[in-house]
């Protein structure tokens, strides 16, 4: 996922690696955080490689950070609704309300 980072910014040095590698980590923590399965995050599909990747952009991109930072927050989003993505007995999110 590094190397396609630096591909998509045009990066062709090594300069920046671990703090890439750092915004990397961070956004699996994030995701793994809001319930998503683990074995998902760790050996990510098109949809969370995507989402993973929107992330750093949004702390690489500094003119666009805030377009990435509003795509990465909806994608988390759809993953957080969506069932296939939660760990069995996460707590549903938004939580439901009870009726007493």
């Amino acid at each position: 996922m590094l190397e396609e980072i630096k591909k998509i910014q045009g990066i062709n040095h090594n300069e920046f690696d671990d703090m890439i590698n750092t915004w990397i980590e961070s956004a699996k923590y994030d995701l793994k955080g809001i319930g998503i399965v683990n074995t998902l995050v760790d050996n990510p599909n098109s949809l969370i490689k995507t989402a993973i990747i929107t992330y750093v952009l949004s702390f690489l991109d500094v003119v666009n950070s805030e377009m990435y930072d509003k795509s990465y927050q909806l994608q988390k989003d759809v993953l957080r609704h969506t069932k296939e993505y939660i760990v069995e007995g996460a707590y549903p999110y938004p939580p439901e309300e009870t009726s007493e």
